[in-house]
């Protein structure tokens, strides 16, 4: 899967869920293009890596946020001082992509 395809699975899953209206997991791997056994994956790491309080709500049949929040994936320019705290040394202009769960 291309890294473009993956960001625009986790925007519009992000979008799903702050909107209450994923449905049921089968419906929800249905609307991401995905496997249902993909989307338990899916889910896993966006809970585990970025430790999104994504839980799913019997009564809503919707997968929901615990605490209000979205993702947020952007690009970002870091300054030099910036750069020499990451690398350690001096290194050239690098931009980075970030994902912020807000």
């Amino acid at each position: 899967m291309s890294l473009r395809t993956y960001l625009t699975r986790i925007r519009r899953l992000d979008a799903m869920i702050r909107r209450k209206s994923t449905g049921p997991p089968e419906e929800l791997a249905d609307k991401l293009d995905i496997s249902e056994r993909w989307l338990y994956k899916f889910l896993r790491e966006l809970k585990d890596e970025f430790d999104c309080p994504i839980t799913y709500d019997h009564y809503q049949q919707s997968y929901i946020y615990e605490d209000h929040g979205k993702i947020k994936i952007e690009f970002q320019s870091l300054s030099k001082e910036k750069q020499k705290n990451i690398g350690g040394g001096n290194i050239k202009k690098y931009n980075s992509l970030y994902l912020f769960v807000q």
